[in-house]
């Protein structure tokens, strides 16, 4: 593991080929630069799970900040610098459904796109756009179904909808999800299905 100067020097010269356990090592000794290169790797993804997961741009801003603050105020309790990004995803999920409570409703998910899958199997096909899917009117057709399955998933009960946000949107797998989550796999998998179950009956017209 890099050390002092070392460490440093690596910071600024190529900080994402520094290993995250070496970074929480050094911000733990009070390496203030390290915690950065730590902030700028991880904050887009970060930010982009709490927004899909609450939905306003500005709390979505607010909660992945805030976990960056707790992150920095607690990084003896990161146990390992290699599981950072799963303690900041689950300080993000806490928050998300801390607020939720508090403001009695459900956070609406702002999602362009999820796999809604009839067998319930774990991944997501990849399929490339035919001719027929560039017609106006499918065009159109489309945009309302996404409309629709945002209001869908926002509707979702947040421990249906965590794992569905987690998986089809961050492509986490299944024992990633669980680590976040702090359950069971056997748990995640049966909330996918759950969650993409009523996803299928909310989206019952457009299938």
């Amino acid at each position: 593991m890099a050390t002092g100067s070392e460490a440093q020097t690596s910071f600024f010269g190529g900080g994402e080929a520094v290993p995250d356990a070496d970074l929480v090592e050094a911000a733990r000794r009070g390496d203030e630069r390290a915690f950065d290169v730590l902030f700028q790797r991880h904050y887009p993804r970060v930010a982009g799970l709490a927004l899909r997961l609450q939905g306003n741009a500005e709390d979505a801003e607010d909660i992945a900040q805030t976990a960056f603050v707790k992150a920095h105020a607690n990084l003896s309790r990161v146990r390992d610098g290699q599981a950072l990004l799963a303690w900041l995803y689950r300080t993000v999920v806490n928050d998300v459904r801390d607020r939720a409570k508090a403001r009695r409703r459900k956070p609406l998910v702002l999602l362009s796109t999820v796999m809604n899958r009839r067998d319930g199997s774990e991944s997501a096909p990849s399929q490339e756009p035919g001719d027929h899917e560039l017609d106006p009117a499918r065009i159109v057709a489309s945009s309302e179904r996404d409309r629709a399955l945002e209001r869908a998933i926002g509707q979702l009960p947040l421990e249906f909808r965590e794992p569905v946000v987690m998986h089809h949107l961050e492509q986490m797998d299944v024992a990633d999800i669980a680590k976040v989550l702090g359950v069971p796999a056997g748990t995640v998998k049966s909330r996918l299905s759950r969650g993409r179950a009523r996803l299928r009956e909310a989206m019952a017209e457009w299938l």
